[in-house]
Parts: C-alpha cells; structure tokens; sequence
C-alpha cells in the first residue's frame, strides 16, 4: 500500500485557504507540497477576480448575493452575512474529512469573518480543526487589530488549535535586501512545516506511532492558547542544535502563544543513529520547558536514510480561563532550607533506538512516562503566565498601541540572534 493509499484508508486532511492572504499563501504552500500524497487543497473568498487567479482546484466564491463578487471591503460583519447565506457550500467543503487545516488572514473582511463559520461547521461536523492564522502588522492601525483580535477570539471557541503567525515577525526573518513576497513567502514556510509536521505525524509508521485517535485527545481542550514550535539539528551535535533551534523558534517567542501546556504532544524524526538516551534528553528538556508532565505524548519515527539529524515538532494546548496557584508545590521552612541532590546519570555508548525497543512492544497510543531529571523548582509562575488570572483582561494598550508587544517588534527593529 503506497503513501497516497494510507493516509487515505485513515485519514482525510484538507488545507482551506480563506480570503485573500489565506488563498495566497494556500497557492504559494501548494508548490510546496507535491511530496505530501493526500492532502486537499481548496480556497474560499468574497473576491471574484482573486479566485479565478488561484491555480488551486477547488475554490469557492462565498457570498456571492452579498457582495456580487466584490469582495467586503475590510469589513469581517459583511464576511459573516457572506458566510451564512452559504453555510451549504462550507458544509459540502469539510464534509467527509477528520482534519481540516485553516489558513487566513484576520486583518481582512472574508479571513475574519468567514474563518469562524467555517471552522465551526467543520467542528460540528466531527472534523478536528487546527487554524493558522496571519496577524496584522502594528503599523496597520489600531482598528484592523482589534478586528483581529476579535476574530481569533471567535476562532479560539470553536477551533480544536489556533497558531497565530504576527506578520510583526517578517521584520524579524527577512533580510533588509529581501523583496515582500520574500517576505511573506517566508511566514508561509512556517505553516508548510507545521502541516509538514502533522501529516508526517500521523501518516508515517514509527517506533512510537500516534494515530488520529491520540491526536484528537491533545487537542481535546477548545478555547485556550496554543503552543506550537518547531526545531532542527544536524551534524556532531545534532540534538543540543535541535533544542537550541526549538527555542528560538519564533512561535514560541509572541504574546499571543502560550507559554506553557496542559496536553503535550511531541513528535521526533531521527536518523539510524537516533538512541533512547536521545529521546530522553529531548523529553526531559521539552517537559521542563513547557511544563507538562501529567499529560505528555510522544511519537518517535526513524528515517532510514539519515544520520545525525533530528527534527522536533512541539505541540500543546492550555484550557482557557486555567487558573495557576501562587502558592509554592512543597513547603518549605525558613529555618532548614530543603535541598535535593541531583541524580547524574553516567552516560554510556547506547545502542540505537531501534535495538532498544522490543519489536512486539505495544507503543500505538504514544504515551511513556519520563522521569525528570533536575531538581524540581517552586510553582512560582513568571510574568508571562499572570496576566489574566483573576478577570477576562484585554490587552495592556496605550494610544492604539499593544504593549503586550514588544517594542522591537512594534517598531520594526531587526534583532540578530
């Protein structure tokens, strides 16, 4: 049974683009996907003439009494009223298919208005929903980026995942010499790797397999954030590059991500050369760092024809309106300060990941308890994670300006790391 074949007797999966950054970056993403068998394309818009110069198969004109095919204007209320008065297309678009992934701009009409109704009619119609979604710049106004601010609201409740992309973030990644689509052309490599990431996690057969069924449970929790990230090494030290690429991924690193996760889901693409002593080092780390250890699952699939490489693909969820104690997980007296020694474990020449795992080991579901390995430390919680704990706040604004944003960002300054 080839590739095409398996994920199709398993899993179906669709890319939707919505609006007109969503059907861009959906055209731009396609070139990319001709090595990934069974994923279907197909765009949506308000906007006639944007459509019909989409190369994607499948495209759908929505609203087409409401705006005549002339798009909204901006305006997300005339994307929604586009949107209702064709729900019957939007349910013959994700019907038939268990994952369906959403991608749009909500700094736009038909992104911030039509992505929420799509995305529910695909809930209620059993489909997992995972949306990434194009945020707009701080130099495009205030009243676009309340806008979105609101959609991704809307989209958080009915989404199973949103992974909100900042466009703040392009200033970040281009090089001043780069063109725009350059530019843009780089956010989309974010998204290709995510989906990427996911396919790959469901399609290949692994040491650690997850199913559709494991990956349904992470995304269990609707309406909180979501924590996404990505990370690659190669070479002699290909795993401390690998962990030291996951953070500083940029998803990891903008206000609208979730620093920490109640369900985790991590999955590890590793040469011939990939040992245990290496998962673990990666599941220690990734544990301690985003702070899931109750509800951790991983996957492991090795690709025969590398050596010293990895790829860690980071997913988490966190239910909205989760309340964190201040108070410290241990008491401790003042007068005899508690003190545990760490455990160095020897590390030894170690047999390949392959060679440790029984061949009839049952490992469907993914789930392996890790014992961490480093003092534990008081449930204090940081800066990032208190906003928010005792009311529904907004965000920390000043003449238009989120000052949950960081300033290099807002301003554009390009930081090298």
């Amino acid at each position: 049974m080839d590739s095409k074949q398996l994920l199709e007797s398993t899993v179906r999966i669709k890319i939707i683009g919505v609006g007109g950054a969503g059907n861009n970056a959906v055209d731009r993403i396609r070139m990319d996907m001709e090595q990934l068998e069974g994923l279907n394309l197909a765009c949506v818009n308000t906007d006639l003439k944007t459509l019909s110069d989409s190369p994607v198969g499948e495209t759908h004109l929505i609203g087409r009494n409401i705006t005549r095919g002339l798009g909204t204007g901006g305006d997300p209320e005339l994307g929604r009223k586009a949107a209702d008065s064709d729900r019957e297309i939007i349910g013959r678009l994700v019907e038939g298919y268990e994952l369906i992934f959403l991608v749009a701009s909500v700094g736009g009409g038909s992104g911030a208005g039509i992505s929420p109704i799509i995305a529910d009619i695909a809930k209620k119609n059993g489909s997992l929903v995972i949306a990434f979604i194009n945020m707009p710049f701080t130099f495009e106004g205030e009243r676009r980026f309340k806008m979105a601010d609101m959609a991704l609201k809307e989209l958080r409740a009915v989404s199973d995942a949103v992974i909100p992309l900042p466009n703040d973030m392009l200033l970040q990644e281009e090089a001043a010499q780069d063109s725009v689509l350059n530019a843009f052309s780089k956010a989309d490599e974010w998204i290709t790797r995510g989906v990427k990431s996911i396919w790959a996690i469901l399609l290949n057969s692994g040491l650690i397999n997850v199913n559709f069924s494991t990956l349904r449970e992470v995304f269990s929790i609707c309406g909180g954030k979501t924590l996404f990230g990505l990370g690659k090494g190669q070479g002699a030290n290909f795993i401390h590059d690998a962990l030291d690429d996951l953070v500083l991924c940029p998803l990891l690193h903008v206000p609208d991500f979730s620093k920490v996760a109640d369900n985790l889901l991590v999955n590890i693409v590793g040469g011939t050369d990939l040992s245990m002593s290496h998962v673990q080092e990666i599941m220690n780390f990734v544990t301690e760092k985003f702070g899931s250890k109750e509800n951790t699952v991983l996957g492991a699939v090795i690709d025969e024809g590398k050596t010293q490489t990895v790829e860690i693909c980071v997913l988490g969820t966190t239910a909205a309106g989760n309340l964190r104690s201040f108070r410290p997980k241990h008491s401790i007296s003042a007068s005899r300060p508690h003190h545990t020694p760490v455990k160095k474990t020897p590390v030894v020449a170690s047999k390949s990941l392959r060679e440790q795992i029984p061949a009839g080991e049952a490992r469907q579901n993914g789930q392996l308890e890790f014992l961490p390995t480093i003092q534990e430390e008081l449930g204090f919680e940081g800066m990032d994670e208190q906003r928010g704990f005792f009311e529904e706040t907004g965000r920390n604004e000043h003449e238009g300006f989120d000052l949950d944003v960081p300033t290099y960002l807002r301003r554009g300054i390009r930081i090298v790391i």
